[in-house]
């Protein structure tokens, strides 16, 4: 039975999907927030009849008009049981991984900006080009280098650092300032709302981590120029008023790089302060550092939330429809408080 959902895939420039829409089993994309790639997986009935593709094709998912996936496939997977047929499995990783992308590297950049230092690192690695947030990519050090990391590795390295999200997308990288809902040109990601009654199907969310929340953050550093310690303290929003502070190892060069490191950790614990995950009809608007608005689930769950990741898989009607599930985090400061009084439960 072929998918009743409207989408398209296209391998090295080619569309496939009247070919493969008779066989499809199960379309699975994953859209993540940098930690992982993001990947696609289409699960075939496999006849034989097939032609399976390369290793290193490019393929683009396209799902009810929304582009939702692009990268390199792998090698395909072929499964066989008696009684059950065979199974041809194409997989694809938002990049391509033996290319210099993962390749590590020696050089370094001198009294450079961050975007100087990453645009220059992006050709080196090969890739087209790198995209980086406009409140991010004035940041300027006197000195930057990978010291034998990769560009992938540096990426991860430097987003966990500044509280950014870094992915790699085909040719092209990506550096956005995390859990502020925006792309790195300044324009808003979409808002996915999920409705009780309306599209919600699944909610299991801890709204509030049993872990306390640091007050705030602190960094040391050394100033040179009046050969004086400092210390800079970046608070927490909704931190434990009586919580420890976070303090981030080692000494910074200057004040600007102490507080850039502060608000850096300052987003991380922000965002892990509470979350789970939420399941909808199929969404394909929902991108990793979207907006996601609960609704109708209860008092104290309802809210806004951070989208980390969002997996959106399509089948056949009769093996379970098509849906979207959301990975989220960054709870508003509704999230975790319910304030009915005691006698008001009818109003959930």
């Amino acid at each position: 039975m072929p998918l009743t959902i409207d989408w398209s895939v296209t391998i090295d420039g080619i569309n496939a999907t009247s070919r493969f829409n008779p066989y499809v089993m199960e379309l699975e994309v994953q859209d993540q927030a940098g930690t992982t790639s993001d990947t696609a997986r289409i699960t075939l009935a496999d006849d034989g009849r097939i032609i399976m593709p390369r290793k290193g094709a490019m393929m683009r998912v396209i799902i009810m008009g929304e582009p939702v996936f692009e990268g390199k496939t792998e090698s395909p997977r072929f499964s066989f049981a008696k009684g059950d047929g065979g199974r041809l499995i194409l997989s694809a990783k938002g990049f391509d991984a033996e290319k210099g992308a993962k390749e590590g590297r020696h050089f370094a950049k001198e009294d450079a900006t961050l975007e100087e230092y990453l645009k220059d690192f992006a050709k080196r690695a090969g890739l087209s080009e790198i995209k980086i947030d406009p409140a991010l990519a004035k940041i300027k050090r006197p000195w930057w280098g990978p010291e034998g990391r990769d560009f992938l590795h540096e990426g991860q390295r430097l987003s966990r650092e500044l509280g950014a999200t870094f992915k790699i997308q085909g040719n092209k990288a990506v550096l956005a300032k995390r859990g502020k809902g925006m792309t790195p040109s300044g324009q808003s990601l979409p808002t996915i709302y999920a409705t009780n009654p309306g599209n919600l199907l699944n909610v299991d969310i801890e709204p509030t981590d049993a872990r306390e929340v640091f007050r705030d953050v602190r960094v040391g550093g050394f100033d040179r120029k009046s050969a004086k310690f400092f210390e800079e303290k970046v608070d927490i929003e909704g931190g434990s008023s009586g919580g420890a502070s976070s303090v981030i190892r080692g000494k910074r060069a200057d004040k600007d790089d102490a507080k850039t490191r502060g608000e850096g950790r300052k987003a991380e614990a922000e965002r892990d302060k509470g979350g789970g995950t939420i399941e909808i009809d199929i969404e394909p608007r929902a991108r990793a550092e979207g907006t996601c608005i609960l609704q109708g689930a209860r008092a104290g769950i309802d809210g806004t939330y951070r989208i980390s990741g969002a997996t959106h898989t399509l089948r056949p009607g009769d093996s379970g429809g098509s849906t979207t599930k959301l990975e989220v985090k960054q709870p508003d400061d509704k999230a975790g408080q319910d304030t009915r009084k005691t006698g008001d439960t009818e109003n959930k």
